[in-house]
């Protein structure tokens, strides 16, 4: 669905740290922690955690920030890893060039370590380069190293997570600035005002989206970019855009690993079924900003544009729409506050018995047919009042078109911003359409 979204706020794909760069104080020094033994060319955990390498508290890469405003700007990132933290995570037991398998010179010594910089660079620079095989000075803390791409050595039951959604993002792909859609949708339209459609790729900056392992497992303070609670301005965004005191960084976050470089601890899959510090919210969150025209293709051979009645998205909504989910038939119409879908954790849907988080399917697929939740999946014996909707479920309607439960249940739209304003609802055109791919009625947002 080709739809007007920017800045998505995704998180970047986060490193793991001892295998940066070269401590510059030697090659030996007093024994660290014995690790699970290696080939005898490994380098060994005494080694790296030795105490003038990285068992040297003091340690640290220093960066020069160089982007405007910020020239001359120090930054740091940690380097020292405590011995007794580390052996006390899960991995305590586990050589360090297990995961760090960049860094496996005989005796320690640092070889060129590949970096892909760029990311969701909110505590420091971007670098407008993809990957540099150099130890040298990075100008940003935001780049992974080969230990962010190594967890499937071990854990090779998800090895499915390099095609899932996370990995793929296979749906933002569609959200790219497609210009041949914004030149046909101003022919077809000439009095509408037609906006920049999509968000265009920059060079450097594909870890924003793409998540590797350690994205969401190493774990690493999430802080939001403006103080505030978007739900609080949520009503006075819908009448008036944007609301007095508000502050689109609200729905921005990002995440500082460096606070846990020392102790390498990772978050486990229990852990995502409270989410305490919102690492999914960092990602799917967002808000809806008041009614505007929505363009796309209509066919495969994108020939026909048509256009929507649409709310202009900002970011990912689904966190906040989970909090507005309505509630009766009234609340289908008017949005509502929906206690029970609340107090979930995402992965209480998307993952645990009913899907799991490492294989959402990335690749072009058909949300009824192989979305990993389906409301059903709770709400399968519920019964509708109206029979006609049975029909809309199962596709027994007029020509055979199904309506997605979210077609009707979702909230924050066109529709809804209509009625919080008091201004007569437009239903001549809508904020849903018939999707092209699924042939099923879905919400444009």
């Amino acid at each position: 669905m080709k739809r007007m979204l920017e800045s998505f706020g995704t998180v970047v794909a986060l490193s793991m740290l001892l295998a940066l760069a070269g401590c510059g104080k030697g090659d030996t020094g007093p024994a660290g922690a014995a690790g699970a033994p290696g080939t005898s060319s490994e380098v060994s955990n005494a080694t790296c955690l030795a105490a003038n390498c990285h068992g040297d508290a003091t340690l640290v890469k220093t960066i020069v920030r160089s982007d405007p405003g910020k020239e001359g700007v120090v930054e740091t990132i940690p380097l020292y890893v405590n011995n007794t933290l580390f052996t006390a995570t899960v991995h305590g037991a586990q050589r360090c060039v297990g995961c760090h398998s960049d860094i496996n010179a005989a005796g320690g010594a640092h070889g060129p370590v590949v970096k892909t910089y760029g990311g969701w660079a909110r505590f420091s620079a971007k670098q407008a380069v993809e990957t540099i095989a150099t130890n040298e000075i990075p100008r940003t803390r935001n780049y992974i190293t080969a230990a962010s791409r190594s967890c499937t050595t071990c854990h090779s039951n998800h090895s499915g997570f390099a095609n899932s959604a996370h990995a793929t993002i296979f749906k933002l792909r569609d959200a790219r600035v497609d210009s041949a859609l914004r030149s046909a949708a101003q022919a077809a339209f000439p009095a509408d005002t037609v906006p920049v459609l999509g968000e265009d790729y920059t060079v450097g900056d594909c870890n924003r989206c793409h998540a590797a392992c350690s994205t969401c497992h190493f774990k690493s303070t999430v802080t939001r970019a403006s103080a505030g609670n978007p739900l609080t301005f949520w009503d006075n965004n819908m009448t008036s855009y944007p609301a007095a005191g508000w502050n689109d960084k609200m729905t921005e976050f990002a995440m500082d690993w460096t606070t846990n470089v020392a102790s390498h601890e990772f978050r486990n899959g229990a852990y995502f079924q409270s989410d305490t510090d919102k690492v999914c919210e960092a990602c799917h969150t967002g808000l809806y900003k008041p009614a505007q025209n929505a363009y796309y293709w209509e066919d495969a051979g994108k020939t026909i544009v048509k256009k929507v009645k649409a709310t202009d998205g900002k970011r990912h909504m689904q966190a906040y729409e989970l909090l507005i989910s309505g509630i009766g038939s009234a609340a289908v119409l008017t949005g509502g506050n929906n206690t029970a879908h609340a107090g979930f954790a995402c992965a209480v849907c998307h993952g645990g018995a009913v899907g799991n988080l490492h294989a959402l399917p990335g690749l072009p697929y058909l949300w009824d047919q192989k979305g990993d939740a389906q409301c059903t999946d709770c709400h399968g014996t519920y019964v509708h009042t109206n029979p006609s909707v049975a029909q809309h479920v199962n596709g027994t309607g007029v020509n055979g078109i199904k309506v997605a439960c979210v077609g009707c249940h979702a909230f924050g739209m066109a529709r809804d911003f209509m009625y919080a304003s008091g201004a007569p609802v437009d239903n001549s055109v809508t904020d849903v359409f018939l999707d092209p791919e699924s042939n099923e009625v879905r919400p444009v947002i």
